[in-house]
């Protein structure tokens, strides 16, 4: 039997990201790095590191991605998340900012060292603590929540008011205010700055994009192995983008920190789902075994709605979030003929 055979099935991050588009209606405060905060995810089996300005585990910290919970069996060396798009600048150049913000590889301000990078807002954590806000502890809410200040004393939850439907969820609110790099590319003929996502803000840089972010944990058998994230992505600026992209970027860690030299990976685009294991089943230290296999799958995201392209491969060309819902199939395979 090949050790493949052998390998247990360990846990999955879903993604769920819906883009509300522009409208300026997000929260008229800035990031700042300052209002940086860490907590721990361990709502069921899983448990891991992460922070307010949507970084997930962060090496060689732990817990990061460790499962079974409380093993310190480690499998995620960082996760961070990635919003890119096209524009141009004010010479009428052709660019392709990016904001995101991980521990490593990304620019910060020359002087002051300040990441260019997501930022948290104040408003939606206790700032005299270390955590993000979390729905079953009080002592990381705010004082008043600053979207919903109506709420002060109760969860703001994604399923209403004081509503905590999952054993375990998380809530915090950043945007792409802080990174400058672009301010800081002129021409050197005229002095202009190269980009401001919103001209008669400048003060905002970045893309102007703002992210509202929630975790879920479900303690339950089919789920005790899988954190749900949830991305509310809004255009705060003055720019409209022909294309936007969202990605993650994964930093894989089978096997512990002192074991990412075998791990190997693949992708399965019609179930939308990239996936990680250790090459010879051992992690380390001790040579635990048999190692599991780690996932990341995107459950819903917006595609490209005007390219004639099933994007998703679920069966619908120009998909896009707002469409009629369409015809109900209830028989499987959806949309093929019964053959005799």
């Amino acid at each position: 039997m090949s050790r493949r055979k052998n390998q247990l099935f360990s846990f999955v991050f879903f993604t769920i990201t819906i883009v509300l588009g522009q409208n300026g209606a997000g929260d008229p405060q800035k990031g700042d790095v300052r209002y940086t905060q860490w907590g721990i995810m361990d709502g069921n089996a899983v448990r891991t590191l992460y922070s307010n300005h949507a970084e997930v585990a962060r090496w060689p910290d732990q817990p990061s991605g460790e499962w079974p919970k409380g093993t310190g069996h480690s499998y995620v060396d960082g996760v961070a998340l990635i919003i890119a798009a096209s524009t141009y600048d004010t010479l009428g150049n052709r660019i392709h900012p990016m904001s995101t913000n991980y521990r490593e590889f990304i620019d910060t301000d020359p002087v002051e060292k300040t990441p260019w990078g997501w930022g948290p807002l104040p408003g939606y954590s206790n700032p005299r603590q270390s955590s993000p806000a979390r729905s079953d502890d009080p002592f990381t809410w705010p004082d008043v929540w600053a979207d919903k200040p109506e709420w002060s004393g109760e969860w703001n939850g994604f399923f209403g008011r004081g509503i905590t439907n999952a054993d375990l969820e998380t809530y915090f609110v950043c945007d792409d205010s802080p990174d400058e790099e672009w301010f800081h590319t002129s021409d050197t003929t005229t002095g202009e700055n190269v980009f401001y996502p919103d001209p008669s803000d400048t003060t905002r840089g970045g893309l102007g994009m703002e992210i509202k972010a929630r975790g879920f944990q479900w303690s339950h058998v089919l789920a005790q192995d899988v954190i749900f994230w949830f991305y509310e992505i809004t255009n705060e600026g003055a720019t409209d983008y022909d294309s936007v992209y969202f990605s993650q970027y994964i930093d894989w860690g089978i096997g512990g920190t002192r074991d990412s030299g075998d791990d190997e990976g693949g992708y399965n685009t019609y179930l939308d789902i990239a996936f990680a294991w250790d090459f010879n089943s051992e992690g380390q230290p001790g040579r635990w075994g048999p190692t599991g296999v780690a996932a990341y799958a995107f459950l819903e995201s917006p595609g490209n709605p005007f390219d004639l392209v099933d994007n998703d491969e679920d069966g619908i060309i120009d998909e896009k979030r707002d469409n009629p819902a369409g015809v109900w199939l209830d028989t499987y395979p959806y949309g093929v003929d019964d053959v005799d």
